[in-house]
């Protein structure tokens, strides 16, 4: 069985069957038959831990910091434990520091994965001139490395869903109900191939800051975007207090409600408390998801227009001393783009910049791609004159800075004197 270093046969680690050595007496013993014992043990593992665990962070790896160096960034990660989606352990003993080169974008995305490294050269003796070096490792040792990359993960790892729709907890018989939740899990997340052509376990993004601090991304209040994987004890905690709760046992946000309406004060005054708790929790993510929007629109501002910027340099300065100034003004602000009348008395400032970029632009770019910046600067212009929508003023906000990404210059412009 050949195997690579990592004691893996198949790279997209898939299913294949485990060979064993068979041992009798007077059987001579060569590494080929060593490397199978490891690749055996190993290989049963793994697929064990691959189909019944899943991947995911299971202990600590929690990023410390994120810095900025010369050379690029310097991530601090916390002692841990993860499984890949091969199933292969990820240990980190210590807390550690880890260089990685520097990004091209104000957002990275920080994976862990599993690797190995010889350690411990040993002089091998010469057998009639069978040994090719003279010194060979006498052992691999397991260990990590840390990468990054612009985008997070295609596919973000969600928990299986189940369709209880069909069962009527009233008369439903037990035994019944599980054999069917067994086979409709099976059915729709037991068969294929998993999909672990990518193994790394993901650790979350970060955000460059103005200031040059990276702090991390979040979609949500309380969603960072790790992978996580699910232990036996976070599975039967989670049943245990779902029996336990024989009041609200599956936490409905109002947890009085009757097929009648309350008939006195103290029970109309609760149905008002519970429903304040959950539009303020709506709020609360609208809130989280307007600030997230905000903070994306303008960060994609500066990276836009900073690449116009130098693709309009040779052309035009006047073109390019504009979209310059839109880039600065936009990335001072950044930070305090986090509330709409903010965002809005921002646009408002940057919009005679918009408008006066068009002029240098008319005799270096084509006039299909300038047709359709001004048509997007307009738009704009009326969103801002109507107070119109929030989410409306950012579409036309994005749709002027692809169309500022999209101008194309003409072939053989002449630089301005």
């Amino acid at each position: 069985m050949t195997r690579d270093g990592d004691y893996t046969t198949n790279e997209m680690g898939g299913l294949s069957q485990f060979k064993k050595n068979r041992f009798f007496r007077g059987k001579l013993m060569t590494p080929r038959d060593m490397e199978a014992e490891q690749a055996y043990h190993a290989e049963r593992l793994e697929t064990i831990t691959r189909f019944l665990d899943g991947s995911g962070i299971v202990h600590g790896l929690e990023i410390q910091s994120v810095a900025e160096t010369e050379t690029g960034l310097d991530v601090t990660v916390d002692a841990g434990f993860a499984l890949d989606g091969r199933g292969r352990p990820i240990v980190v003993e210590q807390v550690t520091t880890k260089s990685l080169p520097e990004p091209t974008t104000d957002e990275v995305h920080l994976f862990i994965q599993f690797s190995e490294v010889a350690v411990e050269t040993v002089p091998v003796p010469d057998t009639d001139g069978a040994i090719d070096d003279e010194a060979v490792p006498n052992r691999d040792v397991e260990v990590f490395e840390l990468t990054h990359r612009e985008e997070p993960p295609e596919t973000p790892t969600e928990p299986p869903t189940l369709d209880l729709n069909g069962f009527d907890p009233e008369t439903a018989d037990a035994q019944a109900v599980t054999r069917a939740l067994t086979a409709q899990y099976h059915a729709d997340h037991r068969t294929g191939t998993p999909e672990t052509d990518d193994p790394a376990v993901y650790l979350g993004g970060f955000e460059r800051q103005p200031d040059g601090r990276w702090e991390p991304i979040a979609t949500a209040a309380t969603d960072t975007g790790k992978q996580y994987a699910t232990d036996h004890e976070l599975l039967f905690a989670a049943l245990a207090a779902h029996l336990a709760d024989t009041d609200n046992p599956h936490q409905t946000p109002v947890s009085d409600q009757t097929e009648d309406r309350p008939d006195d004060l103290t029970g109309i005054v609760k149905r008002l408390r519970a429903m304040e708790e959950t539009v303020g929790e709506l709020e609360q993510e609208r809130d989280t998801m307007q600030t997230y929007l905000l903070r994306k629109t303008v960060k994609d501002r500066v990276r836009f227009f900073e690449t116009l910027s130098d693709r309009l340099e040779p052309h035009t300065g006047e073109g390019a001393r504009i979209t310059r100034e839109i880039a600065e003004l936009s990335r001072d602000n950044h930070a305090a783009t986090t509330r709409e009348d903010v965002y809005r008395a921002q646009l408002s400032a940057l919009l005679d910049y918009l408008v006066r970029l068009g002029e240098p632009l008319e005799s270096v770019v084509t006039e299909e791609s300038l047709e359709r910046y001004l048509k997007a600067v307009s738009r704009l212009q009326s969103q801002i004159d109507e107070n119109g929508p929030l989410l409306e003023l950012i579409d036309a906000h994005d749709q002027v800075c692809e169309a500022a990404e999209s101008l194309e210059i003409l072939v053989g412009v002449v630089p301005e004197a």
